[in-house]
């Protein structure tokens, strides 16, 4: 039995893309892996809770009021006292780390100290290549072809990364509808709230979709310390009538919401693999996203899905391409479902374990 240390900073009831991942699994219940999860602290949930033979530590302290210079070195030593006490009274084997924080600097420490090998998780470009080679690692997760871009001209070889890819909840499914609108005139952007998602590029398209005629409503879930600047350009646009921000739901509330758009437009300056492109290929809504980062890994254009440039112009001409051509949308719609139906948390587990067996080994 591998005893596995997985270290996030978001996990149920937190919302996201990565607590769903994590969550997910911890829940599949893979043979021969315990899973001990540390994360942050939550409202919602109690500093040590147990519940279908996961163990989850909730200790990582997140008081963003604190200056950045104060926050980050308080997390890293929490985090370095909360993983070497597991370390030596849980006999663990393997520490997983989400490499998005700071904090992962203290794992590494750990991981030294007491000779236990880490492998870093790379889930988004947001990550520092410097610190994710710290500490005892023999192997890397990526979970898209520009992350390993990334590791391997900061130095990671090849033959150490091990592709762990971004799969859908087998729930997602239950919100499916294949039919063909009438009429595109819903668009949803599902994400958080700050300018490199590509808000204020969304705004203009908007903007020139309907100085073109057409009568488009965009649905905004999420929120982010940007959400005010957008509201302004939205006023100054003139299209605030017909955009309506619903701020963070729960991930039902926002599966429905994207069952019942007509398209997503994810318009980012840089992502991995964003989780909602292959929800929205799952439950049969068509995406238009920008061709950055993993995100062509998963879209085909013109027939997965449609990759737009980082202008209003061009996310604004792929739109009206779905408005106008209904076989276009129903090729998308169909081909979309099919490729989501083809990924599979029964393949994550397995590179899963390959990835801890070779860590462990070296």
């Amino acid at each position: 039995m591998t005893k596995v240390l997985l270290f996030t900073p978001k996990y149920p009831p937190s919302r996201g893309g990565a607590a769903t991942f994590y969550s997910n699994i911890t829940e599949e219940q893979y043979d021969n892996t315990t899973f001990i999860v540390v994360t942050s602290l939550h409202n919602s949930r109690g500093l040590i809770e147990q519940k279908n033979g996961i163990t989850v530590y909730s200790l990582l302290p997140r008081i963003e009021r604190l200056h950045r210079y104060i926050r980050v070195p308080l997390e890293i030593l929490v985090l370095i006292l909360v993983s070497s006490y597991l370390i030596l009274s849980k006999k663990i084997d393997l520490i997983h780390s989400h490499s998005s924080s700071f904090s992962v600097v203290g794992l590494s420490i750990v991981s030294v100290l007491f000779r236990t090998p880490i492998v870093n998780d790379c889930r988004d470009e947001t990550f520092r290549p410097w610190i994710v080679k710290l500490g005892l690692t023999p192997l890397w997760f990526s979970c898209a072809s520009n992350i390993d871009d990334i590791l391997i001209q900061n130095g990671v070889p090849k033959d150490n990364i091990k592709r762990l890819p971004v799969v859908n909840p087998d729930y997602v499914k239950e919100y499916r509808s294949t039919n063909t609108p009438d009429e595109l005139t819903d668009l949803i952007y599902i994400g958080t709230l700050r300018k490199p998602k590509g808000i204020f590029l969304l705004a203009d398209a908007i903007k020139i979709l309907h100085q073109q005629g057409m009568d488009i409503d965009l649905t905004v879930v999420g929120d982010g310390p940007d959400r005010s600047k957008f509201e302004n350009k939205c006023q100054n646009n003139g299209i605030e009538d017909c955009v309506t921000l619903t701020g963070s739901l729960n991930h039902n509330d926002t599966l429905r919401r994207l069952t019942e758009s007509d398209a997503l437009v994810l318009p980012s300056e840089s992502e991995g693999v964003p989780r909602v492109v292959l929800e929205a290929q799952d439950v049969g809504t068509p995406a238009v996203a920008t061709a950055v980062g993993g995100i062509p890994d998963v879209i085909d254009h013109e027939k997965t899905g449609m990759l737009t440039e980082q202008t209003p112009e061009s996310i604004a001409e792929n739109v009206l391409r779905l408005i106008h051509d209904d076989e276009l949308y129903r090729m998308i719609v169909e081909s979309g479902v099919e490729s989501a139906d083809e990924r599979s948390w029964e393949r994550v587990g397995g590179q899963l374990r390959e990835g801890y067996d070779r860590a462990n080994k070296k």
